[in-house]
């Protein structure tokens, strides 16, 4: 008989942590579609632009791959973790 195996990046431990800090990253590049040109409060600052929309480009498997890579997700989205919060309000209203 068969079983079906996950596979190994989604037994990784960081997965779930991962995935979580992507979609902080996600939202947050998601409202900020100026790269931060204009001062309004809403997407990343003008130091994390570009890098925030290079992470939120990324899958979990690739910042799993690299451990700096996951250190970098999981501070920025550390970061912008309250303005992602407020993003995902704002849209049940």
């Amino acid at each position: 008989m068969r079983h079906f195996r996950p596979p190994a990046s989604s037994r990784d431990p960081r997965w779930s942590k991962a995935r979580e800090a992507l979609l902080v990253i996600g939202a947050v590049a998601a409202e900020d579609s100026d790269y931060a040109k204009e001062q309004n409060g809403v997407g990343f600052s003008k130091s994390d632009s570009t890098k925030g929309h290079g992470l939120a480009r990324l899958s979990v498997v690739s910042v799993l791959s690299s451990d700096a890579t996951y250190s970098d997700v999981i501070k920025l989205a550390a970061r912008y973790r309250r303005q992602a919060s407020r993003i995902a309000q704002g849209n049940l209203l």
